[in-house]
């Protein structure tokens, strides 16, 4: 067995702080809106005499009256522990271990051991410093260290289960009724530590409607160059998911009122083109995609960033104007290559955006009638360019196209059903042959 040095938990020397403790009386968490796989981890955990508490965006989300995305879940049971308690547990991770716990349908539920709070936050698991880099250390901690490590005062709070209270060792509960954005600690530090909570902070104010503390907002304004030092792929990564997440006009706007706008997307900020003012033909587009994805569209980035491609292309006010921009294929290629000058897009999904965009801008400009004779089911872009006709459809003749493009889909649906089924069952087209196991005669 690896020996781990850092296998149990340690107690901080220092004594730790005195959390406020919200009963069952004074908040709104009820174990009918937490997902039952989520209650069995941590029943099972208190049983065998360990703390068990539901923590993060979790317990956010279901102060905000809002269904979470997950149920993550920390405990003084280090990996080994767990993974002796769950035969469906998996531990992951380089530096600091994970456990996760899997369930049907593809459902994964992280439970972690509290972690001190000299521990960065990074993603996957694995501990980073500001720039992407791995940390030299990790080492287990208590529930009040664990408290301290995390980002924000609202992302801070955790639910116990045993006793069904709010634990709140941050203030996250006066920051949530006040619609406050707080980082925990000093912003300036714990910016550079990792300069990407600067855009955690915009998301989730934005997300939530809630006001950025003014001493947090000064430090971003203050500090807005450090985001230069994290990964770009990490950075891509945040703004990726901003864009998915059904608030991504606000986010946006949000951002633009920040300097840190100028890093990321400066296609924004020119001077005659006020793409995100409420109101104006790009917000408005915006606005119609957050919409679908809190309706449960299933997107990918791609059509979104063809999306971007266009309106930094010519800045209309209108679909009608798009179409008449672009010359030949060469302006479309030099365009793509000028777009996201900041935002590290990867080349794949650049290429991507190219084929999206070339296919648009031939169903623009073939006349309606030549369209319907066109083959377009075999177009390998034909999902992604539905999605921009929709989001794009402002008059009768592009509601015509949109119809034309969503029978081509309908069609190559039936075709690769079809296939399935002849895969599925080989017999159909071969006279039973295929299905003939009985030996030859010699």
């Amino acid at each position: 067995m690896e020996n781990d040095r850092n296998d149990q938990p340690t107690e901080a020397n220092r004594k730790d702080p005195t959390p406020t403790v919200y009963p069952r009386s004074k908040h709104n968490v009820s174990r009918s809106y937490i997902d039952p796989d989520a209650l069995k981890i941590m029943y099972r955990l208190i049983r065998h005499g360990y703390r068990a508490y539901l923590v993060g965006g979790g317990v956010r989300d279901l102060l905000l009256e809002k269904i979470p995305k997950d149920f993550d879940i920390a405990t003084d049971a280090t990996p080994r522990k767990i993974k002796g308690l769950f035969r469906n547990c998996r531990i992951i991770g380089r530096r600091f271990k994970l456990a996760h716990i899997y369930f049907k349908n593809n459902k994964i539920i992280e439970v972690a051991t509290f972690r001190d709070s000299q521990d960065p936050i990074g993603d996957q698991g694995d501990e980073t410093e500001g720039n992407g880099t791995l940390a030299a250390d990790n080492r287990y901690g208590t529930a009040a260290t664990d408290a301290f490590r995390r980002d924000l005062t609202i992302n801070g709070l955790f639910y116990d289960l045993s006793t069904f209270s709010v634990i709140d060792y941050v203030g996250g509960m006066n920051d949530l009724r006040e619609g406050l954005i707080r980082v925990i600690g000093e912003p300036e530090v714990r910016f550079l530590e990792d300069p990407v909570r600067m855009l955690r902070v915009i998301r989730h104010a934005a997300r939530a409607g809630f006001s950025v503390e003014p001493k947090c907002w000064a430090a971003i304004e203050a500090n807005h160059e450090l985001i230069l030092q994290a990964s770009p792929v990490r950075i891509y990564e945040e703004i990726k998911k901003d864009l998915l997440s059904g608030s991504a006009l606000p986010i946006l706007q949000l951002l633009s009122h920040s300097s840190l706008m100028q890093h990321l997307l400066p296609e924004f900020l020119v001077v005659d083109t006020p793409l995100l003012v409420e109101g104006s033909f790009f917000a408005t587009v915006l606005a119609r995609i957050d919409s679908d994805v809190q309706s449960g569209a299933k997107l990918t980035i791609t059509p979104v960033l063809s999306l971007f491609a266009l309106f930094f292309a010519s800045y209309p006010t209108s679909a009608e104007s798009f179409h008449t921009y672009f010359e030949d294929k060469g302006d479309l290629s030099d365009h793509i290559q000028s777009c996201f000058v900041k935002l590290a897009v990867p080349r794949k999904e650049r290429e991507r955006v190219e084929d999206v965009l070339s296919l648009w801008l031939k169903l623009m400009s073939t006349p309606l009638e030549r369209l319907k004779k066109l083959n377009l089911e075999r177009r390998r872009s034909l999902d992604e360019v539905t999605w921009l006709l929709y989001w794009l459809s402002d008059d009768p003749d592009s509601d015509q196209r949109l119809a034309v493009v969503r029978e081509a889909r309908e069609r190559r649906k039936k075709v690769r059903r079809g296939r399935r089924r002849n895969r599925r069952d080989p017999q159909r087209n071969d006279g039973g042959r295929a299905g003939d196991k009985r030996p030859k005669l010699l």
